[in-house]
């Protein structure tokens, strides 16, 4: 295959750019989050209906400011209950995504079995090439005990990868790739995704499965090499536990992790402090890359806000100022 010739306005990007279309493309097709642990949708779709009310969210990652055309994702996703309670509690501060809080049981008193439809859209920019993602989600709930539920979801949608020609520069006019990348049209391809997410007032774990067709990464009919560039199997693991420590103060610690072949396994840990259901705040650890810090609040019972900053731990603070990143939560009725 012919190399493509492209110089980004840093090279710091070129080698971004490059990485695209090789195996890396698999680990940046699946978005990184800091703050999902305030929307475990984002994760797996079995948590796809895990609260009482119709749950939106919209959030925004400026990844490695200070780096020009680095990654950033936009993302709105929303999820409901079909056969909700008809009476229930207005939403608390969701720092677990979970309907593990004191009004579990009142939710589904007569454990009944709960199916839930959902919703992503997302956009990630990343050097040049860029994605739109658009998901639908079925999930359903199994109560197990009157503490405990199980719950399976299945994802399915569209991904399009596009090439930005304003976002390169040409170092050879008359280099084919190149030409057929510009003057190619938008690639589409089916993806789906599924998960298993175990749920109780006192905790919450959970598997996924995303990419599940493996489908080949092509722009402009330039196919790449198969096994190098294929959309492979992403992995993601995640739990935590709620512990109250007294009537104000809740603590929440939990982990996420991702393996993507041939790559190692990464992890995110990370602790939220939340206050009376009103004010949270943490901190996260991400293997290799970055420390974090959080925090946010429940502005009333329909709207909560949340920041994350993450200060990189790489080689990469050399260039960078950190990652970004924004949430904004809201309970419809």
């Amino acid at each position: 295959m012919n190399t493509i010739k492209i110089t980004m306005k840093k090279q710091f990007i070129l080698i971004l750019s490059t990485l695209f279309v090789t195996t890396t493309v698999s680990a940046q097709t699946v978005e990184q989050y800091t703050m999902w642990n305030q929307n475990h949708f984002l994760v797996n779709p079995a948590a796809a209906g895990n609260q009482s009310f119709f749950d939106v969210s919209t959030g925004f990652r400026k990844q490695w400011s200070g780096i020009k055309e680095a990654p950033q994702t936009f993302y709105a996703t929303g999820h409901v209950l079909l056969n909700r309670p008809k009476t229930f509690e207005r939403s608390a501060l969701r720092t677990s995504q979970t309907m593990g809080d004191e009004n579990y049981n009142k939710r589904n008193p007569n454990g009944e079995v709960k199916h839930a439809l959902g919703a992503k859209m997302g956009k990630n920019e990343f050097g040049a090439f860029g994605k739109v993602e658009a998901m639908l989600t079925y999930a359903i709930h199994l109560p197990i005990n009157k503490d405990l539920t199980l719950a399976f979801g299945l994802s399915a949608g569209l991904n399009s990868f596009s090439f930005n020609e304003d976002r390169a520069k040409v170092l050879d006019e008359n280099d084919p790739l190149y030409n057929a990348y510009v003057g190619g049209d938008v690639s589409n391809k089916l993806n789906a995704n599924s998960g298993v997410y175990l749920y109780s007032k006192k905790f919450f774990f959970g598997y996924a499965a995303n990419q599940l067709l493996q489908n080949e990464l092509e722009l402009a009919d330039q196919r790449t090499n198969t096994d190098e560039a294929s959309l492979k199997l992403t992995h993601q693991v995640l739990g935590g536990y709620h512990f109250d420590l007294n009537n104000d103060f809740r603590l929440t610690p939990s982990v996420l992790l991702k393996k993507v072949d041939p790559s190692p396994i990464s992890f995110d840990v990370n602790a939220l402090l939340t206050y009376r259901e009103f004010l949270y705040m943490g901190a996260s650890y991400r293997s290799t890359d970055a420390v974090s810090a959080m925090f946010g609040i429940q502005v009333n019972h329909y709207l909560n806000a949340g920041y994350a900053y993450d200060f990189l731990t790489s080689d990469l603070n050399k260039r960078s100022g950190g990652s970004h990143e924004i949430f904004i939560g809201l309970t419809l009725y």
